[in-house]
């Protein structure tokens, strides 16, 4: 018997059954290297990008109209589109309140941050697609560097706040 909470999931559920490439995960990996993000914080952190970089594509599948997503129909085709609207920014709450068990205030400011760099890039995107207006090239960019870059900026961001959060060297450049 699902609960009420897994009947809103669903949208989310079903697009996290199909795997993507996990690249933000081996990105992250990639970087606790030589971050070392003690496990316990690395793991939750690791999920909330996983978090909101799913229900990211669950809107931008709503927004684009789109058909497929990794090969097989989108969400919004089979739960709706407000369903699978409210389900992805249910998945964003559910992913602050992961983020504040780690009790880092930082974090939930990168966090906020990065979703609205991902709004405002999303949003000027749609609003060019919609208005046939054509943007300049450093539009453009600002653009792409705001919805496109965010989750992968908070996958290192999250990790990297500042050398004193995790104990690091504050001697290691992070890029």
């Amino acid at each position: 018997m699902s609960t009420n909470v897994d009947l809103l999931l669903e949208p989310y559920n079903y697009l996290l059954a199909e795997p993507g490439k996990s690249f933000r995960t081996q990105l992250i990996k990639a970087f606790d290297y030589w971050l070392q993000v003690p496990s316990h914080e690395l793991t939750i952190i690791t999920h909330v990008i996983e978090m909101l970089h799913t229900a990211s594509l669950l809107i931008d599948d709503v927004e684009d109209d789109s058909d497929l997503r990794r090969g097989i129909p989108v969400a919004h085709k089979i739960f709706g589109v407000p369903s699978t609207i409210n389900c992805a920014n249910l998945v964003y709450f559910r992913a602050l309140h992961e983020l504040t068990k780690l009790n880092r205030p930082q974090l939930v400011e990168v966090f906020t941050e990065e979703l609205i760099h991902l709004h405002e890039g999303q949003g000027m995107d749609l609003y060019w697609r919609d208005s046939l207006t054509c943007p300049t090239e450093k539009d453009y960019l600002d653009m792409v560097s705001n919805s496109k870059s965010p989750m992968k900026q908070t996958s290192t961001g999250a990790a990297e706040l500042d050398e004193v959060s995790f104990g690091n060297d504050p001697d290691i450049p992070v890029y």
